[in-house]
């Protein structure tokens, strides 16, 4: 049987590297002597005081949850831990209605041959922050801003309403007596771009006493330009991850590389471009960055929260190739080629580190990861819609999409149905309302498939409503214009090019909308990620034969213009760009 060498590179330029270990034979380790006997094992608990409502949850060590009825007076979570064995308490979810507040004494230790008895809760009264907040009156609906408290609570207002009605929103912490409060813009709305910081007669900027009360306030949204800041590559032969300023021409200013784990295959950056994170997928872990505010330099931060010490990474599945931040800057989640599943972790948004949390919200206990195997071989991407309700993955190995629901609470995902994609699906795109989506399959397709996203019936649900031949051999990216959602653009790894797609609007399930075939531009050496800046105004392709391009965007046509390219470490795989 003869070979296409065609469909041989597509295999190549999808398959995971394969990690040769050599495992030298260790003696002992085995059960020993006394017959095998199983070790003793101690649980973690304490008191509690002061707890009058419901709905507390706690967490132990990241991933072991536990729900306390309003009145307990004592707490043990159900999984034992052996001797030795180290304990990390925190609080999940405070008490509401009304709402409490809750800390832990003795949150951190090892077990020492006895039962942890001290970890104890203190819950008191405490007041919500929050208020309504309106979009400009001549702008319309878009994808709202992220507001945030005191430097670490996250809010994000999914959409502005459209004629200026005040929508109501509520943080997510409360705030015991006399506690200062501090309400910031941690991201602006986006599609169309509008400010929140202050702006407008906002009262956002304030910081005072609650005094016993909750505390409301009235935010103003205006029209607001989005300018690009910096930009992340990471490097995958390599093994670094490059920091760049991005001046007004958009060619991009170099900064300090900095090393990451093996094999960097993916970059996603917290919102407001705090933090960033990088997927590598030969050391089968997560990195962690802070980013410098000022110039965008990286230094690499404690990336497990859950864990006493100091790691710049945290584990992940076998072969992480894809990562991804929710909207709200909550959770993040990696797509494991290697094991077929997907891990799940929370952010931390003082310390930027990652705990890993139950990623499975539909079966009873704790699991780390979310199985792949059973809707889907080899994923490939992972990609959240704007709002944060909904994730997909591409499932390059058996061809298909995996829908899951997002629990906004715990970060939990759901997996509701997958999608027979033609070919193996490689990228998935959103548009910045959330109505469609656009996912590149190759292989042996090589389409370009649009996909609308349904507000009804199963919110989120995908049907594809058109079609196309791919113009270029092996569509390896997708990115979407994200200050209008006209314009798509698809990085063709065997061609070396860039194709411009115009997308029809699609405003729901039963719409019609269409893709449409505009121009194809030259790239650089196997292009392998696209990105769209946040303003859109530039386009980044990253070769991994060697640099980043760079083009500019005619806003009225959605048409490239070569700008520059620029040098990078070697293998480049991703690039991404920040506000």
């Amino acid at each position: 049987m003869r070979i296409s060498p065609t469909k041989l590179l597509h295999s190549l330029l999808y398959m995971a590297p394969v990690l040769a270990l050599a495992l030298a034979a260790c003696g002992g380790g085995g059960a020993g002597g006394g017959g095998g006997s199983t070790p003793t094992t101690f649980t973690v608990g304490g008191s509690i005081t002061g707890l009058t409502s419901g709905g507390l949850v706690l967490r132990n060590s990241g991933g072991d949850d536990l729900t306390i009825a309003a009145g307990a007076a004592s707490y043990a979570f159900s999984t034992a831990l052996a001797n030795g064995g180290s304990y990390f308490v925190s609080v999940l979810t405070n008490p509401g209605s009304p709402p409490q507040f809750c800390t832990v004494a003795n949150a951190s230790g090892a077990i020492a041959g006895a039962n942890v008895t001290n970890a104890n809760m203190n819950c008191v009264t405490a007041y919500t922050i929050g208020g309504t907040i309106r979009g400009d009156i001549n702008l319309g609906a878009g994808i709202g801003p992220i507001l945030q408290n005191n430097g670490g609570d996250n809010l994000s207002i999914s959409v502005l309403p459209a004629s200026g009605i005040a929508a109501s929103f509520t943080f997510n912490i409360p705030l015991v007596t006399n506690t200062a409060f501090n309400v910031t813009q941690l991201l602006r709305a986006r599609s169309p771009g509008q400010n929140c910081d202050g702006t407008g007669g906002s009262a956002i900027t304030g910081t005072s006493g609650v005094v016993g009360t909750t505390v409301t306030m009235t935010i103003q949204c205006v029209a607001a330009s989005i300018a690009p800041r910096f930009a992340f590559v990471t490097n995958g032969t390599g093994n670094t991850v490059s920091p760049y300023t991005i001046p007004a021409s958009g060619v991009l200013a170099a900064g300090t590389t900095v090393p990451a784990g093996a094999g960097p295959s993916s970059v996603s950056v917290y919102p407001g471009g705090r933090y960033a994170y990088v997927a590598n997928q030969g050391s089968n872990d997560i990195s962690a960055y802070a980013i410098t505010q000022a110039s965008g330099a990286l230094t690499p931060i404690d990336a497990n929260g859950a864990v006493p010490g100091v790691q710049t990474s945290i584990a992940a599945g076998t072969t992480p190739v894809s990562v991804t931040v929710h909207p709200s800057g909550k959770f993040a989640y990696v797509v494991n080629q290697g094991s077929n599943d997907i891990s799940a972790y929370s952010i931390d948004s003082t310390t930027g580190a990652l705990s890993a949390i139950d990623a499975n919200g539909a079966v009873p206990g704790t699991q780390a990861t979310i199985s792949a195997m059973s809707t889907g071989a080899k994923p490939y991407a992972i990609t959240i819609d704007p709002v944060g309700k909904y994730a997909y993955v591409a499932n390059y190995g058996s061809g298909n999409i995996a829908f899951y629901t997002i629990n906004q609470t715990t970060g939990a995902l759901t997996y509701v149905t997958s999608y027979v994609a033609r070919g193996g699906p490689s990228s998935i795109a959103i548009d910045p309302t959330g109505k469609f989506a656009v996912v590149t399959t190759n292989s042996t397709a090589d389409t370009i498939v649009l996909y609308a996203i349904a507000s009804t019936v199963t919110p989120g649900a995908l049907t594809a409503v058109d079609t196309k031949l791919a113009t270029g051999n092996a569509p390896r990216s997708v990115a979407i214009d994200p200050s209008t959602g006209k314009y798509a653009y698809v990085a063709n790894a065997i061609n070396n090019n860039v194709t411009l797609y115009t997308i029809d609007p699609v405003g729901g399930i039963t719409s019609n909308g269409g893709l449409t075939f505009v121009a194809n531009y030259t790239a650089g050496t196997t292009p392998v990620s696209v990105n769209v800046d946040p303003s859109g105004a530039y386009v980044y392709v990253a070769n991994s034969g060697g640099g980043v391009s760079t083009y500019s965007i005619n806003t009225a046509t959605g048409a490239l213009t070569p700008v520059g390219s620029t040098v990078t470490g070697t293998g480049p795989t991703s690039v991404t760009t920040t506000q």
